[in-house]
């Protein structure tokens, strides 16, 4: 492993430490009150093993595969399929996976394939040189999976029942020994254990992925509204963010003026309930530019306002370049002056993944082996990354 590959490795690694919550009751998962707070150890990362299910359960009782349990609960099943989640074990990550040692892949594997059965079966695969290969990873390839969320010790987790507001036990009669409704599913809490890193891995004084705490300070905490709420609408397995055009629109206020001076772009924070973007991966980028008279852009004339944290590794250490990203109710403003022209053009471009495609992946196919697995891997997850940007608000303004 070149030094470049280990250094970010170690990042990815001490990034994913777990952060112990002190709101959190200090009881065993095994004897959990379903009135009480979150026990302590039911996010306490790496998550042990399943162990092993009661001999008179069916096959896909037994489970722990996404698909089995989508035999019964369908709809969540094929929403899932289409979040993050069910991708967390992207070829971007493998292709750094195959590169680590067996404690640093380990690190990455705690949330982007928690369960012990998922490590085990990606260290099997790598064991044999086939981590590269999704259908030889075995349950690793379903990621962030039903399991993950819901098991522990075999015995099934969740929120309180809909309508109802009940929580308790179901009856053991029911397939797989019934649930256990707590209320603490619901609660923002639940994620923090992967969306909110440790304070000794902070830079300037700032985790890298630090939603949890942004959340607290935020109006919708404030107000009530937990990740759940705008991230599971009606307690769907969508997990939408940054990726997604329609829930980034939702969140943010886009206003357009202009005088005789020049055409001005307002952008507000004005309902996420963290900061945005929240993680350095993502890049915003306000966008002005005036037109010719065939309403072609005049490139010469372009001005830009960038939202984004900005991280670099030099002289052996990370180091935060600049912080533009907009807290709830922040507001940026972006103008460009008339000049000859009679029309300007401003919209907002969201690359999710600009860190990855700019930083650490150019860094890996600079360094990784030619047409070797863990190469090919991150090339295609570069591909991917450039190609996953989109555009918001896009408006012509005319001169007053």
């Amino acid at each position: 492993m070149t030094r470049r590959i280990s250094t970010i490795a170690a990042l990815i690694a001490t990034a994913f430490a777990f952060v112990a919550l002190p709101a959190f009751a200090q009881a065993p998962v095994a004897g959990v009150d379903a009135g009480a707070a979150m026990p302590a150890d039911y996010w306490r990362l790496p998550l042990g093993p399943q162990g092993a299910p009661p001999p008179e359960w069916s096959d896909v009782e037994r489970s722990l595969a996404p698909k089995d349990c989508g035999q019964c609960h369908a709809d969540r099943f094929e929403e899932w399929q289409t979040s993050l989640h069910a991708k967390a074990l992207s070829p971007g990550l493998v292709g750094q996976l195959v590169t680590f040692d067996g404690e640093q892949a380990s690190a990455c594997l705690e949330c982007h394939a928690p369960l012990a059965e998922q490590r085990q079966d990606f260290e099997s695969a790598r064991a044999a040189n086939e981590g590269h290969v999704p259908a030889r990873v075995g349950l690793a390839a379903s990621g962030i999976g039903c399991p993950a969320c819901h098991l522990r010790a075999h015995r099934r987790f969740g929120p309180p029942q809909r309508g109802t507001g009940t929580v308790g036990a179901s009856a053991d009669a029911a397939p797989h020994g019934g649930i256990l409704r707590v209320p603490w599913f619901e609660k923002s809490e639940f994620c923090a254990a992967c969306h909110q890193f440790s304070q000794e891995q902070a830079i300037n004084g700032k985790p890298l992925q630090n939603t949890y705490a942004e959340w607290r300070a935020s109006p919708q905490a404030g107000q009530g509204i937990q990740c759940q709420g705008c991230h599971m609408p009606d307690r769907r397995h969508l997990w939408r963010g940054i990726h997604d055009r329609e829930m980034v629109a939702s969140g943010l206020t886009a206003r357009f003026s202009a005088d005789s001076r020049g055409a001005r772009f307002q952008l507000t924070n004005s309902g996420i309930g963290h900061a945005f973007p929240t993680y350095v991966t993502p890049k915003a980028v306000m966008n002005a530019v005036a037109l010719d008279a065939r309403g072609q852009p005049r490139t010469d004339t372009a001005v830009t306002a960038v939202i984004q944290r900005r991280v670099v590794y030099e002289n052996d250490a990370w180091i935060e370049r600049s912080d533009t990203r907009l807290l709830p109710g922040e507001t940026v403003v972006l103008e460009i002056l008339w000049g000859d022209a009679q029309r300007v053009r401003m919209w907002l471009e969201i690359h999710p993944d600009d860190f990855y495609d700019h930083d650490v992946y150019d860094d890996l196919l600079r360094d990784l082996p030619q047409g070797s697995h863990a190469a090919r891997l991150i090339a295609e997850a570069k591909t991917h990354a450039g190609a996953g940007h989109f555009r918001l608000f896009e408006t012509e303004i005319k001169r007053p």
